[in-house]
């Protein structure tokens, strides 16, 4: 029934989710874990297409969950790759990373090249939107590579050909081949494919109007819009709207433009709307929670075993002294004062036990003292941060208020000059109501993802290999927001560094906060306008005495000397007011020493350089007491 429901999904979602609904509650009833995580995703992906993103996020971290239990690698595979694509919906798309990262390596080890097709395709499309052509195409030829090498479904081998045709004629400096996408349109069509026919029609609209060919365009859109609608696949439905408004407007036919204007803002307030954007945060909230609750409850069982191993080896040890005790007995009188040696022997590791025990309860205290301290600090951050953007708010919407008062009396009035004058100071308060709006959101986020707890769990990873990435990835972004910026990126990593045993996606976050932060600082530096000023960032790796030892340098603004003791407290900036929420060095910090053990240290010169230093040990460390209090 599942099998039933997939095939389904996209022609018939109503069939689909019928026959989904039924392999549940049967899989349910006969205990199939199998069964559960797989008609959980798929009702899941039902749910996705009609838009719902929040119940579809939280069907898939439910399958996630029973795949990860009972060890089903392939299914966890699916999971893992379809909460991808949700972030990615959302463009989310560090997160979509991390989990086709996850998604990669199950199906590797598992060896399924469907699985790993599936998600080449996807990294294709995910780095076409991050506008990384070489990525983009990289990932396109290993999907089509392995279409002709191993046999595909006829839905995914269809997606990987569209996809590959897609990104070629994107970044291949190639005419696009509108034979070749009839031919796939003809396979859609020959498959039953509804959803895919959606997209190559949308493709082929957008070709066309590219073309100047207006009539095939508005076809063509038509279509694919009227197979959007007929399977409630909302973003096709958003995406060819937007299309046809666009292309009638400049047509000056403002009739239809308007018309399908208003379809593409109903579909986008389902999709985007406020309502899911907090649904959406909560649902990541409360998967956070749910992970540390898993993590305490896993350090309270080992803590469990660790006592019971202990009360066991002095249960032994009082056997023996026990035995000894009484063959001491039997010895002759010359042997009683080593009897009373023995027992001043016991009466100083009572003693000592006795002292061990005060320690500990001292260490507890002593975290707990910091811990409430910090969430103090924590408190009355968050209170003067988020307290500043939304007076802001507040005073400026009722100047808008007023200004709208004034604008309709003027109005009435027959003033034109005048109301004209009021809508742009109108204008102007209201885009400053948007600003300390955007200010007090990345604030929330920034306590989210400071807040934001990850498995933890350390595997060989290339660290070389990350570093490299998530220095493209945030230089990608910066030349998203301003394409006039350049930069000298220099890596000199150490080739025989091997594999380091980190939690990829926790240092990954580590190296894009130092990123930004770099890259900040050059661009501070170029805006004084020095001569034969060359913007750098230098990274490299190497390994010594069993440590292995990273370094983020800039030639920016570096740090003054009388706050660089401050740089890793929480809500600490130095840049201007709605540019940062002084969360990330903070976050970074607990990632590197407490997370992985390490050290983070940083050097500066005002005027001349910065330079972050990350140590993470390679070895076993010994454990002793007092290892994880905090630092002075």
């Amino acid at each position: 029934m599942a099998d039933i429901a997939f095939d389904y999904y996209i022609a018939n979602p109503d069939t689909s989710m019928k026959y989904a609904q039924q392999a549940l509650k049967l899989a349910e009833k006969i205990k199939f874990a199998k069964g559960e995580s797989r008609a959980l995703g798929i009702i899941a992906l039902v749910v996705r297409q009609g838009g719902d993103l929040p119940k579809a996020l939280q069907l898939q971290l439910k399958s996630l969950q029973i795949a990860v239990d009972n060890h089903l690698d392939l299914d966890a595979g699916f999971a893992l790759m379809r909460i991808a694509n949700i972030n990615r919906d959302i463009k989310n798309y560090a997160n979509a990373l991390a989990y086709y990262r996850q998604a990669k390596q199950r199906y590797e080890a598992i060896r399924n090249e469907e699985g790993l097709a599936a998600t080449f395709m996807n990294l294709a499309v995910l780095y076409s939107k991050l506008e990384q052509k070489d990525s983009s195409l990289y990932y396109s030829q290993l999907a089509y590579q392995k279409s002709t090498r191993f046999p595909l479904s006829p839905r995914l081998s269809l997606g990987v050909l569209a996809t590959y045709v897609n990104i070629q004629n994107q970044y291949g400096n190639q005419q696009p081949d509108f034979q070749l996408i009839h031919k796939i349109r003809r396979l859609a069509i020959q498959n039953h494919d509804r959803r895919a026919l959606a997209d190559v029609d949308l493709k082929l609209a957008q070709l066309y109007r590219e073309a100047g060919r207006q009539d095939s365009c508005i076809y063509y859109a038509r279509t694919s819009l009227t197979e959007a609608q007929r399977l409630s696949y909302s973003q096709g439905v958003l995406t060819a709207s937007d299309l046809l408004a666009e292309v009638f407007e400049s047509s000056d036919n403002i009739r239809e433009a308007y018309r399908y204007v208003k379809i593409a803002k109903s579909v986008n307030e389902d999709l985007y709307g406020a309502e899911k954007i907090q649904e959406l945060q909560k649902l990541v909230t409360d998967e956070q929670e749910r992970q540390r609750e898993i993590e305490a409850r896993t350090i309270a069982y080992q803590n469990q075993v660790r006592q019971y191993a202990l009360l066991a080896g002095l249960g032994v040890l009082l056997l023996i002294a026990f035995i000894l005790y009484r063959n001491n007995r039997q010895q002759q009188k010359a042997n009683w004062l080593l009897h009373r040696q023995k027992e001043e022997i016991n009466h100083q590791r009572a003693k000592a036990e006795t002292a061990l025990t005060e320690l500990k309860t001292t260490q507890q205290q002593l975290i707990q003292r910091e811990k409430m301290a910090s969430l103090g600090e924590l408190t009355a951050g968050i209170a003067h941060e988020i307290q500043n953007p939304l007076n802001f708010v507040n005073n400026l919407s009722e100047v808008s208020t007023e200004l709208v008062g004034e604008l309709i009396d003027e109005v009435r009035a027959g003033h034109s000059d005048d109301a004209l004058e009021l809508a742009e100071d109108l204008k102007e308060t209201l885009e400053k109501v948007n600003h300390h709006g955007k200010r007090a959101d990345s604030i929330v986020k920034g306590m989210l993802q400071h807040s934001q707890a990850s498995s933890g769990q350390k595997e060989p990873a290339d660290l070389n290999a990350l570093a490299d990435e998530y220095l493209r990835l945030a230089y990608q972004n910066l030349k998203a927001k301003d394409d006039s910026f350049t930069a000298d990126l220099r890596l000199n990593l150490d080739s025989g560094l091997g594999k380091v045993n980190i939690a990829a996606q926790d240092m990954g976050r580590v190296l894009f906060n130092l990123y930004n932060n770099a890259f900040y600082a050059i661009q501070e530096k170029q805006k004084q306008v020095l001569i034969g000023y060359q913007p750098q960032i230098e990274v490299s790796t190497h390994r010594e005495n069993g440590r292995v030892e990273l370094r983020v340098k800039d030639n920016g603004t570096g740090i003054p000397p009388e706050i660089l003791t401050k740089i890793y407290q929480p809500f600490f900036t130095t840049k201007p007011t709605g540019q940062g929420t002084g969360l990330g060095l903070s976050l970074s910090y607990d990632i590197v020493t407490k997370g992985h053990g390490g050290a983070m240290t940083v050097e500066s010169q005002t005027g001349e350089f910065t330079e972050f230093i990350i140590s993470l040990p390679t070895e076993r460390e010994p454990y002793y007491v007092g290892r994880y209090l905090p630092r002075d």
